[in-house]
């Protein structure tokens, strides 16, 4: 018997209008439920760095951090916006990022023109790009979902060899380059697909997608060390943070994994996709799961960009599926491959229904706008800050990576890498509060997992640490946060102070 991918279907047809009407207005119905929704712990704070860059500050020196500063410098924009229309830059950003997705979206409706009807990819793409990642929107992986998708759609194109303009090839490179340079870990997605391609043409062709992605990749590769030199000191904390892996009992528990389990079982029973689509899409899902299994964290956003593919490819896949002439075994196969979506459903819904930063938000809810506080805890306080206005006194988001130093120095690990890190972010911490004294700091109420102790507790080994704190008093609890009140004058102020924004 012929499976599926062997079956005769009618040519695709174009699109019609509707259909990209009705994911317009998806597109809008989004941003109604995100206009006053809370941000995202990282996207808050890299609104807040992309404010200190636009006045000037130093990344990588005045602000510490390990991630690549593409995505940093891509929200300077939204920074100077917002502040030039006396707008939250928040709000901002969600206008940008949902422009960006509409770009996406005319440009996939236009390369599914001859390749297959779209209407099912069309109406899905706000489903998949934006609904089903509510809860993570613009994180970096969510950024790259949104910027991979018509690339998937014109490599398809290219794999059955079909024409596209020169402008629209451009335009595909152009997001596809900036999503894959988010993170470096994503340069794997377009090898697979150019390998991908390969099989299908059995040749290698130069096309105006691959030189522009390649032109801007390399650009902004060189771009590092004349505009962000400082990045490459970062590179020791890089790799204490890098060190530091989920358990692979915790990866494989995610939604991501079930819905590639459920995909790959579907597969033997159904064949390979009749969809050019869902064969590029399928390609860089597997792609994207490589990613995230290197990163080693199992943390939601990092399978993003895995379950948005392999979503698309489902989509795209629906519309060739034709009930009538498939098998039983085949209509079981297609089951597995729609009960997979649901794996998108339970983690949207969780997020919605819980606030990880609800205690924060207690312990500070009698603060104002402008008030300076501090958080010596492994919970997370962002994005209060950001939504909040309160100072940040930190050049930090977190102290993690001082928290994993010292882990890594408890086992053995006692490189001189590890031991200065440690130095230096204890200095700087005391340096940070002498700065700019807090009206209140949370601490951890429970020892931290790294530390076994409580941060503060930790730092008081150190004699400033201990002069600081006598100006602050024990407040009370809420939830994982215990919190001290300024009482007293800090008993001395550094020299050398800088500006926060």
């Amino acid at each position: 018997m012929a499976s599926p991918a062997d079956s005769p279907s009618p040519p695709p047809r174009e699109a019609p209008a509707w259909p990209l009407a009705v994911a317009l207005l998806l597109v809008v119905a989004a941003g109604v439920l995100l206009w006053n929704a809370p941000m995202v712990n990282d996207v808050a704070w890299q609104l807040w760095v992309a404010r200190q860059l636009a006045h000037g500050v130093t990344l990588y020196t005045d602000i510490i951090e390990v991630n690549p500063p593409l995505w940093f410098w891509a929200a300077i924009p939204v920074a100077d916006l917002a502040q030039l229309i006396g707008v939250s830059s928040y709000h901002v950003l969600i206008a940008s990022v949902l422009a960006l997705d509409i770009i996406a979206l005319l440009l996939v409706r236009r390369l599914c023109r001859d390749l297959q009807s779209g209407v099912l990819i069309v109406l899905g793409f706000p489903v998949i790009t934006l609904f089903a990642f509510l809860d993570v929107f613009g994180q970096r992986e969510h950024l790259t979902l949104i910027a991979i998708v018509p690339y998937l759609i014109l490599v398809a194109r290219r794999a059955e060899e079909l024409a596209a303009s020169r402008a629209i090839a451009i335009l595909c490179g152009i997001l596809a380059a900036f999503g894959i340079a988010l993170k470096p870990h994503f340069l794997v997605v377009p090898i697979a697909l150019e390998i991908l391609l390969l099989t299908r043409i059995r040749r290698v062709t130069v096309r105006p997608e691959i030189v522009i992605q390649g032109i801007l990749l390399i650009g902004y590769a060189l771009s590092v060390p004349f505009f962000a030199r400082a990045y490459f000191s970062t590179l020791p904390m890089l790799l204490i943070y890098q060190g530091v892996r989920s358990p692979l009992s915790y990866q494989l528990s995610q939604p991501v994994i079930s819905m590639a389990f459920l995909l790959l079982l579907s597969l033997p029973i159904y064949g390979w996709p009749r969809s050019s689509v869902a064969r590029a899409a399928s390609i860089a899902g597997l792609a994207f799961l490589a990613v995230y299994f290197f990163q080693g964290k199992g943390w939601r956003y990092h399978g993003v960009p895995t379950m948005g593919c392999f979503m698309l490819a489902v989509v795209a896949e629906a519309e060739r599926f034709r009930r009538g002439t498939t098998s039983p075994a085949s209509r079981a196969a297609v089951t597995l491959a729609a009960l997979a979506t649901v794996f998108l459903i339970f983690p949207l819904f969780q997020g919605m229904r819980t606030r990880e930063n609800a205690n924060a938000l207690s312990a500070t809810s009698d603060l104002r706008q402008g008030d300076v506080v501090a958080v010596l805890a492994s919970g997370y306080f962002w994005p209060v800050p950001e939504e909040r206005h309160f100072v940040w006194p930190s050049p930090s988001v977190t102290y993690q990576t001082l928290t994993y130093a010292v882990a890594a120095s408890r086992t053995g690990r006692s490189e001189p890498v590890i031991a200065a890190a440690i130095r230096n972010i204890r200095r700087s911490i005391v340096h940070d509060l002498a700065c700019h004294p807090p009206r209140r700091i949370l601490g951890d109420r429970y020892d931290n997992t790294f530390l076994k102790t409580s941060l503060v507790e930790y730092l008081s080994t150190d004699p400033d640490f201990v002069r600081l704190m006598r100006a602050y008093r024990r407040g009370p609890d809420y939830g994982e946060f215990t919190t001290y009140n300024r009482v007293g004058q800090i008993p001395y102020r550094p020299t050398a102070c800088r500006t926060i924004y």
